[in-house]
């Protein structure tokens, strides 16, 4: 690793660092969240997803949203399934069992396998509609508030979470209306201009703030073990048809199944929205970079680089093309090529 002659190491970007690459689909939805009861049959399905490319993000405040519509659809502490074990399965099951319910998890997937794991998890909300009316806004930031109080007060250390400065271009794609959002409920400082970054880089003035980085392998892994320590269990199981639902103990059943929202509860306003990322050996570097969907986290498994959003994408296997535009983007930010 190159060492810079200012304050912050240089990232090492060449060939010989390089692990691999992953690609996963962010569970993007025209309206936004769905966060409603809906009766099928003898079931009662509270629906939870929509959360675009901000899932780790919000996930434990739409959990508390989710379990308030349980005990309003049953005031008895009836056995409840959740569908789905990515983020937001996990933080919901994990909201319902700390208020005294008995959950099951069903998922196709469990856990490490879903695209929560390997996401470059920065607390920030975006690829997200929220919506403009007062109620959107008010949810929005009952939403963010509670997220961001949970996150502060988790055993941050085992669910690997991290505050990180966080550097970003001038011109950077960053959505200045969530920033203002954020701004105003305190949950974000406002971005410091700065005149030169504090490593080597070959890139016009920008700006740093601070938030935290989430570990997502950490996370998830610390989700799961509290989740069993509370009685808890996941089930592997393939859905299909919402005929199969009828068929589960459960009365209750809390629908996170995100992108399988669109074909197994009809909602054709879920959609994909394609991201790729580029796994390189760890180095211990102290920030991260943000440029739109262009940034560089330094996960404690690998060094993240990503990335793009293409929507309507649902091609799951990272393409060389898009992998040499993120290793190019990045090299020449760093002076590397």
């Amino acid at each position: 690793m190159k060492t810079s002659m200012k304050t912050l190491p240089t990232p090492d970007l060449g060939d010989d660092q390089i692990l691999g690459a992953v690609c996963g689909l962010r569970p993007c939805r025209h309206g936004g969240l769905r966060l409603e009861i809906e009766q099928l049959g003898s079931k009662t399905i509270v629906h939870n997803y929509g959360h675009g490319g901000c899932g780790i993000t919000i996930s434990f405040g739409t959990a508390e949203i989710a379990a308030d519509l349980v005990e309003q659809a049953t005031p008895s502490k009836c056995p409840v399934a959740v569908l789905g074990a990515g983020v937001v399965g996990l933080t919901a099951a994990r909201e319902l069992l700390m208020r005294g319910y008995e959950v099951t998890i069903y998922a196709q997937n469990p856990p490490e396998k879903t695209t929560s794991h390997i996401a470059g998890a920065l607390w920030l909300p975006m690829a997200i509609e929220f919506g403009s009316s007062a109620q959107d806004i008010a949810q929005k930031t009952r939403i963010l508030t509670r997220s961001h109080h949970i996150f502060q007060h988790i055993d941050r250390d085992r669910f690997g979470v991290e505050l990180l400065p966080i550097y970003e271009p001038a011109r950077s794609d960053t959505e200045l209306d969530v920033f203002e959002h954020l701004f105003a409920h305190g949950l974000i400082d406002k971005p410091k201009p700065i005149d030169a970054f504090p490593f080597e880089a070959f890139a016009p003035p920008g700006q740093m703030f601070s938030t935290d980085f989430i570990h997502t392998h950490r996370f998830l892994d610390a989700l799961v073990e509290e989740i069993q320590s509370l009685g808890g269990q996941i089930i592997t199981q393939t859905i299909t048809a919402c005929d199969q639902l009828q068929a589960f103990p459960q009365a209750v059943l809390v629908n996170a199944l995100g992108l399988g929202s669109r074909s197994l509860f009809g909602d054709k306003q879920v959609y994909a929205a394609r991201g790729v990322l580029v796994h390189l050996k760890p180095q211990d570097l102290g920030y991260g970079i943000h440029d739109g969907f262009k940034y560089m986290f330094p996960r404690s498994n690998a060094l993240i680089l990503g990335g793009c959003i293409h929507e309507y994408d649902w091609d799951d296997t990272p393409d060389q093309e898009m992998i040499d535009e993120i290793l190019t983007h990045h090299r020449r930010f760093f002076g590397q090529e």
